[in-house]
C-alpha cells in the first residue's frame, strides 16, 4: 500500500474520526503513537519508521510529533472540537483562498465559512491558493483583506505548517483575483512555442517551477481549441517529466490524456498514454484489464471539470 494512501488514512483519524481505529485524542489533538500504529495496522501496514517517513516527507506538513515522538497530531484541518494551541497572529495585508469555480456563487453570497472544519484555511501567496483551488475543479482565487479584518476585530491564527486560519470571512472582505492566471498563460504560450522547436523545451523546463509547468500542461489539455499535435506534445512532456522524477497529478493527468488521445475500448492501444498510465498507477505494462474510463477516481476528478468520458 502506498505512503500516500496510508497518510490520507492517518489524516482521517487525526482530523476527523479517531474512533475509526478505536483511539481517542486529548484536548489538544494529540494521539498516542503506539496506539495509532496498532490501530492503523488493522487495515494499513504501518511501522514507526514508516510513520516517521510520512511525517518527514509530507509536502503539506500535516503532522507533528511531540519532542520524544510518543504523541502525534494533525497541525490543522480538524472537524472535531480540539485546541491545537494556536497563537493569535497579526496577518499580512492580504491573504488568499483558492476554491473551485462551482463554489463561487455561494461564496459571493455567503462569504467564506469553515463548513465541516473548525476554521477557514488561507495562504500567504497566490500560487498556493491556485494549487488548492485546482483540487476542486477550475480554480478561482479570492484575495482576503486580512489586515482590515484584523483591525475590525477578527482573529487570525497561523499553524505550524504555515496555513492561516480564521473562523469566517464576510463577503465585504473578499475580492476575486481576475488576473491570477496571467503568469500561467505566459508559461502556456512558451510551452506551445516549444512544440515547434524542440530546443525550447529545455529552456522552459529550466526557467519555470515544475508546479507551474504542470498547471500549464493541464491548461493545454483542458483547451478544446488546441490541435491534436499539441495534446501529443503535452503527453510527451508529461512522460519526460515523470521519467525525471517529477510528481504528477495522477488521476487528472491520466483522465485528460485519455480524454484527448485515448481509446474507449483499448486504452493500451496508445503506447505513450498506456506507458504514463501504467507507470503512475503502478500497473504491469501488459495488464490490458485496466480501463481509465471505469476508474472512479479518474471519473470523479474529470467530473469536477465537467468532462465526461463516453
Amino acid at each position: 500500500m502506498s505512503l500516500d494512501k496510508t497518510s490520507k488514512y492517518i489524516s482521517l483519524i487525526l482530523r476527523h474520526k479517531p474512533e475509526t481505529i478505536g483511539i481517542t485524542l486529548d484536548e489538544h489533538g494529540w494521539a498516542n503513537v503506539d496506539e495509532l500504529i496498532k490501530g492503523v495496522n488493522k487495515t494499513h501496514p504501518l511501522t514507526m519508521d514508516v510513520l516517521e517517513e510520512i511525517v518527514r516527507t509530507d509536502e503539506k506538513r500535516r503532522y507533528s510529533f511531540n519532542e520524544d515522538k510518543t504523541r502525534i497530531r494533525a497541525n490543522q484541518g480538524h472537524s472535531i472540537s480540539i485546541d491545537v494551541e494556536l497563537e493569535q497572529v497579526q496577518p499580512p495585508r492580504y491573504l488568499y483562498h483558492g476554491t473551485g469555480e462551482k463554489f463561487v456563487s455561494f461564496i459571493d453570497a455567503q462569504g467564506l465559512i469553515p463548513k465541516s472544519r473548525l476554521y477557514v484555511h488561507l495562504s500567504e501567496d497566490i500560487e498556493t491558493a491556485i494549487k488548492v483551488g485546482t483540487r476542486h475543479g477550475k480554480p478561482v482565487v479570492y484575495r482576503v483583506l486580512a489586515e482590515r479584518m484584523a483591525d475590525a476585530g477578527f482573529i487570525f491564527y497561523k499553524s505550524v505548517n504555515d496555513v492561516w486560519l480564521t473562523e469566517a470571512v464576510p463577503v465585504e472582505y473578499l475580492n476575486k483575483e481576475e488576473n491570477v492566471f496571467a503568469g500561467i498563460n505566459s508559461v502556456v504560450s512558451e510551452i506551445k512555442a516549444s512544440f515547434l522547436n524542440d530546443e525550447n523545451e529545455e529552456t522552459v523546463l529550466s526557467e519555470y517551477k515544475w508546479d507551474d509547468i504542470q498547471t500549464a500542461l493541464i491548461t493545454i489539455l483542458l483547451d478544446d481549441q488546441c490541435e491534436k499535435t499539441a495534446y501529443e506534445e503535452t503527453a510527451k512532456m508529461i512522460w519526460d517529466a515523470f521519467l525525471s522524477g517529477k510528481t504528477i497529478q495522477t488521476d487528472l493527468v491520466i483522465g485528460l490524456l485519455y480524454y484527448r488521445l485515448g481509446n474507449n475500448n483499448a486504452p493500451y492501444d496508445n503506447n505513450l498514454i498506456w506507458s504514463i498510465t501504467s507507470a503512475l498507477k503502478k500497473l504491469d505494462y501488459a495488464n490490458a484489464d485496466y480501463n481509465p474510463a471505469k476508474d472512479q477516481a479518474i471519473l470523479k476528478k474529470l467530473d469536477e471539470y465537467d468532462i465526461h468520458l463516453s
